[in-house]
């Protein structure tokens, strides 16, 4: 695992009202609620489930770890890491789409975790804890989603006990002209309507490719994590995808 910056500073349509409304982001994940994990495992031809995994080798080294995961829609990435790690003691899993909650809080039934694993309402914007209060925050696949994207990150620091990381999984554009060229034909035409097709939600998969063409990536997200205080700023590219991991530290003071 290499860390690099391997796109470039992908800001347009972030910054002021350009880009996808984010307003209704919360009402639009409850209508795919039913088809969601099956369309991550379509669209993504399998690989979420390896991406989500990698995120679990980035955690701190020390056991007993107390970790949240926001945006955490039905509750893969919190799984994979309780599942992927020996490290984690407890963890909570916040979003806003209560359907979404509802499928992830019968996944944790299934496999034996609703003792070590809660989930709950909570907005990235404003999360409901208390300072200092988690070892690891993580996030997958869902900053592009946060309505405020530079008070979520300020929300993950204030959370964090100093020493803590913030680990970030998201899509980024690749810098190869030709693999960029591929990536936004299927991610304009095919993934659009196989979405469609299956959710019947046409909006829900728009919206997808979307914010992920418009999102900040690379050395541009980098940017946001150090002016929300974080240091040990990182971007991992991550195997057999698109996605990078994004690390930050809340320093010992």
């Amino acid at each position: 695992m290499n860390a690099a910056n391997p796109t470039p500073e992908n800001t347009s349509s972030f910054q002021g009202s350009q880009g996808p409304s984010r307003s209704d982001v919360p009402e639009m994940f409850d209508r795919i609620s039913a088809t969601y994990d099956l369309l991550n495992r379509l669209l993504s031809f399998g690989t979420d489930i390896l991406w989500r995994k990698e995120v679990a080798r980035f955690l701190p080294s020390h056991r007993g770890q107390h970790v949240l995961d926001l945006a955490t829609g039905t509750g893969d990435q919190i799984i994979a890491l309780f599942e992927e790690s020996r490290r984690i003691e407890s963890g909570v899993g916040m979003d806003l789409a209560e359907k979404m909650l509802e499928i992830g809080r019968r996944k944790i039934r299934k496999r034996g975790l609703s003792e070590v694993i809660s989930l709950m309402v909570g907005d990235a914007t404003a999360i409901p804890a208390d300072d200092c209060q988690f070892d690891a925050v993580t996030i997958s696949f869902g900053i592009r989603n946060v309505g405020d994207v530079k008070e979520a990150l300020r929300e993950m620091y204030r959370v964090l006990k100093p020493g803590g990381r913030v680990l970030v999984l998201e899509f980024a554009m690749p810098r190869n002209r030709f693999l960029r060229a591929g990536v936004l034909l299927y991610l304009r035409y095919l993934l659009p309507r196989l979405g469609a097709l299956v959710s019947r939600d046409p909006h829900a998969y728009r919206y997808l490719n979307e914010t992920i063409e418009t999102f900040p990536s690379g050395e541009a997200f980098c940017d946001l994590l150090r002016a929300a205080a974080f240091t040990g700023v990182v971007a991992h590219s991550v195997p057999l995808g698109l996605p990078m991991i994004y690390q930050g530290e809340r320093p010992v003071k």
